[in-house]
Formats: structure tokens, sequence, C-alpha cells
């Protein structure tokens, strides 16, 4: 009996049964708000637009923003996805204010383009052959339909000059030799880059975007 009793006493002090803790809820990061994170990061210049689309169209940018400079002004503000955002930040630290050093030993201080976001499709021989026989427009839609791309005219450098696609692509010099290098160097940043040597379509300006497909038109 007192064997008994003892047995119970110690079950009784017996610390309860430890609960396991709890694993830790997985931190969940919103990419569009990283992506605007960076941006800033990056001293690019933007102001956030709500996303919008046409279902109808098919066009429309996720996460836009409308950038008046990547660290150094544009010639006019334009809305792209955020992603390209920063992928031309990155871009013009990386590729075109390097190539403007080591060609003109001055940075750039104006980027200049012909547009980013339009609800189109692409400009190509079949789609104007189309539109001039009075039929349908109707072809895969641009990227620039997506926010996803932009059309680079050329750049304004420290001192006022101004180097153009249009211009500069065939004339020969320095010029030439940093758009050239520019155009091969953009090819290991975006998925497709045309250039006027790719058709009569690019003649004044290098095509620059971050879409599915790749084709490297140098």
């Amino acid at each position: 009996m007192l064997a008994l009793m003892l047995g119970l006493a110690a079950c009784s002090s017996a610390p309860p049964p430890r609960m396991a803790a709890p694993e830790p809820a997985p931190l969940v990061l919103d990419p569009d708000a990283a992506c605007l994170q960076e941006l800033a990061a990056l001293g690019v210049s933007f102001q956030p637009v709500a996303s919008f689309g046409d279902p109808d169209q098919g066009c429309g940018v996720a996460n836009a923003v409308k950038v008046s400079a990547t660290g150094v002004p544009w010639n006019r503000p334009g809305v792209l996805s955020c992603q390209m955002a920063r992928t031309l930040a990155r871009y013009q630290a990386e590729v075109l204010q390097p190539a403007a050093e080591s060609h003109f030993h001055q940075p750039i201080k104006r980027i200049l383009h012909a547009g980013t976001y339009d609800c189109r499709v692409r400009r190509n021989a079949s789609t104007a052959t189309a539109a001039a026989l009075g039929g349908s427009r109707g072809g895969r839609l641009s990227e620039h339909s997506k926010g996803m791309a932009i059309d680079l005219m050329g750049v304004e450098l420290a001192d006022g000059t101004i180097v153009s696609v249009k211009k500069d692509w065939r004339g020969g010099g320095e010029k030439t030799s940093f758009l050239k290098d520019v155009a091969r160097r953009s090819c290991n940043t975006f998925n497709v880059v045309l250039t006027p040597n790719y058709d009569k379509f690019h003649q004044d300006h290098l095509h620059l975007d971050i879409g599915p497909h790749t084709l490297c038109g140098y």
C-alpha cells in the first residue's frame, strides 16, 4: 500500500509533457513591393501606376511604374513594368555608362527614347503590308503592349553631344563605334535586341525587350 501511494505521488509530481514549438510561418515577400524597393535603391525616379489592362486587346501592365530617370533623366517619362524598369537601371549602369566613358571619356546625362508602353502589334513587313492593302493589322502583340520594351533613340553626353541611332549608326567614327558596341552588349541584358541592321522599321532606334522570345538582331 505504501509503495502504491509513493508511486502515485511520484506520478502526480512529474512535470507536464513539453509541447513542441510551432513551426515559424514561412516569410512571403511581395515580389511587386520588392521590385519597387529595388528601383528606389538603384536611384530610379518613378511613380507607381495602378496595374491596368484591356481584356479585349490583351494589352496591359502589372506592377506598372512611370519612369522619368534611371540614374540620369529621360527625354520624357515612360510607363513600364517594374521588372523592365529595373533591367534598364542596371543596363544603364553596367552597359551604357561604361561604354560612354570608354568611347567618349565622359558620362551620359540624358537617355533619349521613342516610346515604352504602347498597345499595338509588332511592326514588321507583314503587318505593314496588310495595313497598306486595307486588311487586318492582326499579329503577335508587341512587348511594348505589356510594358516590357523600350525604343532607344540615342543618348546625350555630359558636354551636350547627341549620339543618335538614326544619324550615327552608319556614319562611321566614334559615335558609330559606340552604338555598335552598345548593341552587341545589349544582347547580354535583353531577350530581344533589334537594330537598323534588322529591318527598315528599326532605322532610328534600338528595340530592347525582356519578353519571352529571344533574338539578337544585331
